[in-house]
């Protein structure tokens, strides 16, 4: 009964927001990948709404967050009652609000080859005329598993991840030749499959001098962010107030190429992301922390490895005069993958921090013993209640604190709030709100 309960609702949804969307017909843009979307479509919000009246999904990017988006309608709790009063409502948002929007900034996430979880169902609810995506990675693996079996790890290891670029990919596919693809060309993936794509191509890349938008420098300092760049032979420098892992970079040219696509000059783009730079919450906010420490919170997500990696690198760099501690949580639904990501990790920490505590089961598992082969130190456990203790001795005077974590279960974000100086600061933190602090409650 609750399954077929949840099929309706799914079609119920998709076939009313459809109509909405329909009725208000505004320019959509569909922003995919592996890790980074929000920080995209934050940026191409930015752009956009200086010129244009737009609405961005914020994170509503499953199969009925985006239908739920598009209706201006929120589940609460996520209990029958919920849905139940969505069903009623939905027609109402559909006839009686007769709000209008020119621009739409969709996230598109995907969790699965199969429908609804996968790109080709998001798509039969959106049809974006400008898409980008971020990069091709490891992500909800262990539901692409069971279409990639094999006795060889090793092609296990590729078929999950040619099943995850044939997903994406589809985002960037199914714009139309009058439509635009925005294209990291430093992804092999992305880059493998330009002939398919119909639409026209708006290349991206920090590698590759024949991009269409080239950055050929990025530097760090203490308090900025410098960004150098290349676009039809013209030289473009952007500068944001706070130091950052070189994958925003990718987020900066490509925002600013889809404001291209869309009619905005380059220079307003660059002021506008200047003036108007924001993070999110628990996606590299830096607070002042107890003991004179600075903390930099990531503790949103940490569900893909090439966001840490570069995190780590960052903290390296930006934190080399102080002694630098992560607060490091699981990757999560990654399945057979779990073992060799987690493993990459231990090895950049070897390299990066001068010490680190491990939550979670799979860091145990996986990073603990490469630390301790290496006698770095590091203490493991397996939730945040038991780490506490230990992580309030662990932090000294002026040391830098890295918290990168993952929501299933762990929600590092209270690592943040037991370290911060200022109390106040924790309503900037992520998953803010009585349900959230429902789930915290449950959990160790």
């Amino acid at each position: 009964m609750r399954k077929v309960f949840a099929k309706f609702i799914i079609n119920y949804l998709r076939v009313i927001a459809k109509l909405k969307l329909r009725s208000i017909n505004p320019i959509i843009i569909g922003v995919g990948g592996a890790s980074g979307k929000t920080t995209l479509s934050n940026f191409i919000y930015l752009i956009f709404s200086k010129k244009y009246k737009v609405r961005q999904g914020k994170g509503k990017n499953s199969e009925t967050g985006i239908p739920l988006d598009i209706l201006k309608l929120s589940t609460g709790s996520y209990k029958f009652l919920d849905w139940l009063r969505v069903v009623v409502q939905a027609p109402f948002r559909l006839f009686l609000d007769f709000d209008k929007y020119d621009v739409y900034v969709a996230e598109m996430g995907i969790d699965s080859p199969v429908e609804p979880k996968n790109m080709s169902y998001l798509l039969k609810i959106i049809k974006p005329q400008i898409a980008v995506l971020t990069n091709i990675s490891y992500e909800h693996s262990e539901y692409f598993e069971p279409l990639a079996m094999d006795e060889d790890f090793k092609n296990v290891e590729e078929k999950i991840l040619n099943l995850t670029a044939q997903q994406e990919m589809l985002l960037l596919t199914s714009v139309g030749e009058s439509g635009t693809a925005v294209l990291n060309i430093d992804d092999d993936y992305i880059n493998s499959a330009k002939k398919e794509i119909q639409a026209k191509k708006i290349t991206v890349s920090l590698k590759n001098d024949s991009a269409d938008f080239y950055i050929n420098e990025i530097k760090n300092y203490v308090d900025k962010f410098d960004l150098h760049f290349i676009h039809e032979g013209e030289k473009y420098k952007l500068t944001i107030d706070n130091p950052l892992p070189v994958h925003f970079a990718y987020s900066f040219v490509s925002a600013i190429a889809v404001g291209k696509a869309g009619g905005i000059k380059i220079s307003e783009s660059i002021s506008i992301l200047e003036n108007d730079f924001y993070l999110p919450a628990g996606r590299m906010s830096f607070f002042k922390g107890v003991k004179d420490s600075i903390i930099v919170d990531s503790s949103y997500n940490n569900a893909t490895l090439t966001p840490i990696l570069d995190l780590l690198g960052f903290v390296k760099e930006i934190g080399n005069q102080r002694r630098r501690v992560g607060i490091i949580g699981d990757m999560r639904e990654l399945g057979t993958m779990s073992k060799p990501l987690h493993e990459e990790v231990a090895r950049k920490i070897l390299e990066t921090l001068d010490a680190v505590i491990l939550i979670g089961p799979l860091s145990q598992k996986y990073i603990l013993p490469i630390l301790r082969s290496n006698n770095f130190p590091v203490s493991s456990f397996l939730n945040f209640t038991s780490a506490k203790s230990t992580i309030l001795e662990q932090v000294k005077p002026k040391n830098i604190v890295l918290v990168k974590g993952s929501q299933n279960t762990l929600f590092l974000e209270r690592v943040v709030e037991m370290l911060l100086k200022d109390p106040k600061d924790k309503e900037k933190l992520c998953r803010r709100g009585e349900y959230w602090d429902r789930i915290r409650e449950k959990t160790l």
